[in-house]
């Protein structure tokens, strides 16, 4: 009976401790939602962690947008021997696939027929004026006005027509003949260079994937490897916008926001579970503690 007597202040200690942890793991998670009394929200309703669901998820989202997901880690992830590995096989299987087929074709898979053939006019027009631009100051006059009188030295050599061509007579033609070839580069460049640029666009894009591949394998060009070479520089130039634009920490911050209550419950007691028992059951254990104490003291 005297054991019972010592032992019952350090039990009802150890009773009071443990419920009184417990409630306030409830307290963590409960009740859900408000609870209302005569028009009035209770007080320390809802739970904890439901009304402060928002700073919840901003905080979430912080963490995962500034500190478990760097610039670094998604490089090292996109730039891993797997990651490249894949992309090089991936390559590899489409060009087989599509072996045979033509450009043409192919870029028909990616985008409609209008904005290809708007595309197509808007390239073939701006390489048709760089190569216009280009004749235009490659000075053919002075060239073809050159090779000209070259070769009429060469066959009137001899002659009597060569003998009275000779000196400033045959180089006073190489000015006329220079201001005329000029002025008709600069006139017609345009439309000299559009239906070679037109012709030649035309046969590219009946040029089968293979066709293309067997071209760049005689160069000793994989295009796989090309291909991998470009992804390795986008993603090395453009990691930390890719990781802005991907957003983590927003979707994050969205997601925990769009939980239900329930949900949100069962997420942090599927992470937490042992800890939160852990804490009620240290309750009780401090409680028993302190009746031990009282009764020494």
């Amino acid at each position: 009976m005297d054991v019972l007597k010592v032992l019952w202040g350090p039990a009802i200690g150890a009773v009071i401790g443990y419920f009184t942890n417990y409630i306030a793991v409830r307290m963590l998670f409960r009740p859900l939602r408000p609870v209302t009394l005569f028009g009035r929200r209770v007080p320390f309703t809802p739970g904890i962690i439901p009304k402060g669901k928002q700073r919840l998820a901003r905080a979430i989202g912080s963490v995962v947008g500034e500190t478990l997901l760097t610039k670094e880690d998604l490089q090292r992830t996109l730039l891993s021997d797997e990651m490249k590995n894949s992309l090089r096989e991936s390559v590899d299987s489409a060009l087989a696939d599509r072996s045979d087929t033509t450009l043409r074709a192919l870029c028909g898979t990616v985008m409609e027929e209008t904005a290809y053939d708007t595309g197509r006019a808007v390239l073939q027009e701006k390489l048709t004026d760089v190569i216009a631009e280009r004749l235009c100051d490659m000075q053919l006059g002075e060239t073809i006005a050159r090779e000209v009188l070259n070769a009429v030295r060469e066959r009137t050599a001899g002659s009597l027509i060569g003998m009275m061509l000779r000196g400033d007579v045959l180089d006073s033609f190489a000015e006329p003949i220079r201001d005329g070839v000029d002025a008709y580069v600069n006139t017609n460049a345009y439309s000299l260079a559009a239906p070679q640029v037109a012709a030649l666009w035309s046969t590219a894009e009946e040029k089968t994937v293979g066709d293309v591949n067997a071209a760049l394998m005689d160069a000793d060009i994989s295009l796989s490897q090309v291909v991998l070479r470009a992804y390795e520089a986008m993603v090395s130039a453009r990691a930390a916008d890719l990781l802005r634009t991907m957003d983590l920490g927003g979707i994050a911050e969205e997601k925990v926001n769009a939980l239900p209550p329930e949900e949100l419950e069962q997420l942090v007691l599927s992470v937490m579970k042992k800890e939160l028992t852990a804490v009620v059951n240290l309750g009780a254990l401090v409680g028993f503690v302190l009746g031990l104490l009282n009764l020494i003291f």
